[in-house]
């Protein structure tokens, strides 16, 4: 008793609180020390799962392609086997087993899938700021780098869905994170270096894009001198790529004597060899512009806290860095001027960012515009203003010297011989990876993008998707704010922007949902009403869950001039009755609206409207 009454009287602080007695103010103001420098991480977070609350994360819906993979995850569930449909170009292995994960917890559902990418690129947004932190960006910015991140409207509208392209991203951004840490010269971590060649194996089984990631961090560690051909080189190599290595070879193995090739996979490849150097050639001139201004897009906060106080920024940049910047906007600045004289203008290959907001809708009709002309002109300007500032940013670094013989300071590494090597900066080296992997991304756009490279937005080519270009999104991030960590920008204004950029992803996003959860209510009252699947036309998603699989048995295919998903989804539609945005001119003599209903959204103040339309020589109701 006396022992017990001793341990009593000399707890104080947290242990006060373990054998239940009141917080002390010492121990709340501990707490709140502990927090308040993690207060703008906290504050990102907390905004993210308040959007759980205003977007229908698991309304049963699917959205653009991602019943495609949704399939896949339902007969893993139902069936226990690994199944890749035709359809699908990517690898895919990933997402199915994460998606499977949470469908046996929360059920085969698309909300359950939706989930995982919503919770994954919760976690690439946490990578995103411990990238950041690996090369020297402190707490606040590198917290705004993940609100940047996290609330990118076309990443966020794909974490809202069962999508490919957000979960490679996150792993994308896991994996870099890890990397940055792990090969930190100053003080360098195997197992970070480990888990992060994992990782890049995990983006392999998401997307074949995956691949290039070792690829690009093995190239780094080249072009830096660190890796030579002797032991300790052959070790760190192995590290970096030993595993996704053999992950790839496992997945070609199985794919090629067990499960098979999709034939998707194949086509694509037939329309890269026939395309020819011609077409390439012009794919990738176009693609060079239209990635430096969605980089533009994508950093357009941090170009803005920036261009505040320009400067600042000016009187920084030495000579070399000049020259680099003049050639920088001279290809932008040229570029932008070629496309503006063709009637280009931003978004320049929209998708998951257009001018009807977030989200794709792949329906008839559409949804209506949010802006006219002078919208896509100023955000033309605006987006160029950024990528501008951004290659300004950058140059802010060519010239400079980093630190030299500090061996006090912790920053002089073993070489691959064992030896000591002259000191560097570790946050300089962090962005000589990041480099590197921007590059290999770069060029990993170039393959997936040759199957829209025909493709048409406002009657001008659109040779991409948006969507592909999100790899760059982190790489852009981190660079950005490695290169003006030790410069003074006006940050509350870069807070303001991502926060008015939030709440348009946000809003934008719900408004997405709600579309194609009032599309699919509208078609399941028709089909309870009597109108058969394969005389339904309710858009891309609805028709190639319900007669994809039902075309494919019944060797069904047509050639007719329909919608681009009749003839890939669902050859079995004979489209009698269609749901649409609008009662558009280019079908109006072959349908009449037969009901109109209206549907919310919170960006469009005007009335937004849904018509069920029927085949004039379809006769009567059901």
């Amino acid at each position: 008793m006396k022992d017990l009454h001793s341990s009593r009287q000399v707890a104080t602080g947290p242990a006060r609180q373990l054998v239940g007695e009141r917080a002390t103010p010492s121990a709340i103001a501990g707490v709140w020390a502990a927090l308040r420098p993690r207060g703008p991480l906290l504050g990102v977070f907390a905004l993210y799962l308040l959007a759980l609350l205003i977007i229908p994360v698991m309304t049963p819906v699917a959205l653009g392609d991602d019943w495609v993979y949704a399939r896949s995850v339902e007969i893993l569930i139902e069936e226990g086997r690994v199944q890749i449909l035709d359809l699908s170009v990517v690898t895919l292995v990933w997402q199915v087993l994460w998606g499977g994960l949470f469908a046996a917890v929360l059920g085969p559902t698309f909300g359950a899938m939706r989930l995982s990418t919503v919770v994954l690129s919760a976690i690439g947004g946490f990578a995103c700021y411990w990238g950041c932190r690996q090369v020297g960006v402190d707490r606040e910015r590198s917290a705004l780098g993940a609100a940047l991140y996290l609330f990118n409207p076309i990443l966020f509208s794909l974490s809202y869905s069962f999508m490919s392209d957000a979960q490679f991203v996150a792993l994308l951004t896991i994996s870099t994170a890890l990397y940055l840490r792990g090969l930190r010269p100053d003080r360098p971590s195997a197992a970070f270096t480990i888990i992060g060649s994992f990782v890049a194996g995990l983006a392999f089984l998401e997307r074949q894009q995956g691949a290039l990631i070792p690829l690009a961090v093995a190239m780094y560690l080249v072009l830096s001198g660190r890796l030579r051909p002797n032991r300790v080189g052959v070790g760190l190599f192995s590290r970096v790529v030993a595993l996704p290595a053999a992950m790839t070879v496992t997945y070609y193995l199985w794919f090629r004597f067990i499960h098979g090739i999709p034939k998707a996979q194949g086509d694509f490849l037939q329309k890269v060899r026939g395309a020819g150097l011609d077409g390439a050639a012009l794919l990738a001139g176009r693609l060079s512009l239209i990635e430096a201004t969605y980089v533009g897009l994508f950093v357009l906060p941090l170009a803005v806290a920036a261009l505040l106080t320009l400067p600042r920024l000016l009187r920084a940049v030495q000579p070399l860095g000049w020259l680099a910047f003049a050639i920088w906007a001279m290809f932008v600045l040229g570029g932008t001027a070629i496309f503006w004289q063709s009637g280009r203008r931003m978004p320049y290959i929209p998708h998951y960012l257009s001018p009807s907001g977030v989200g794709s809708y792949d329906l008839r009709g559409g949804r209506p515009f949010l802006f006219g002309q002078l919208g896509f002109d100023i955000a033309t300007i605006a987006c160029v203003m950024g990528a501008l500032i951004f290659g300004l940013i950058l140059c802010l670094q060519i010239g400079k010297r980093g630190p030299q013989d500090t061996d006090a300071a912790g920053l002089v590494f073993a070489d691959s011989s064992g030896g000591k090597r002259a000191a560097v900066d570790p946050f300089r080296a962090g962005a000589g990876l990041i480099l590197a992997l921007a590059f290999w991304q770069i060029l990993g756009v170039l393959p997936q993008s040759f199957t829209f490279r025909d493709w048409t937005f406002r009657g001008l080519n659109a040779p991409s998707l948006d969507r592909y270009l999100l790899t760059l999104l982190p790489l852009a991030i981190l660079l950005t704010l490695w290169a003006i960590r030790e410069v003074r920008i006006a940050i509350p204004a870069a807070w303001a922007l991502a926060l008015i950029m939030a709440v348009f992803s946000i809003v934008g996003t719900r408004d997405f949902l709600t579309f194609h959860t009032t599309v699919w209510d509208l078609a399941r009252d028709v089909t309870a009403e009597g109108v058969p699947l394969t005389k339904l036309d309710a858009g891309a998603a609805w028709d190639g869950y319900h007669l994809y699989e039902y075309s494919i048995a019944n060797n069904i295919h047509t050639s007719a001039p329909l919608p681009w998903w009749i003839g890939l989804f669902a050859p079995a539609d004979t489209c009698e009755y269609i749901i649409a945005g609008a009662p558009r001119d280019d079908f109006s003599n072959l349908y009449a609206p037969i009901r109109r209903i209206e549907y919310s959204t919170w960006l469009n103040p005007e009335p937004t409207y849904l018509y069920l339309l029927r085949r004039k020589d379809v006769p009567g109701p059901p």
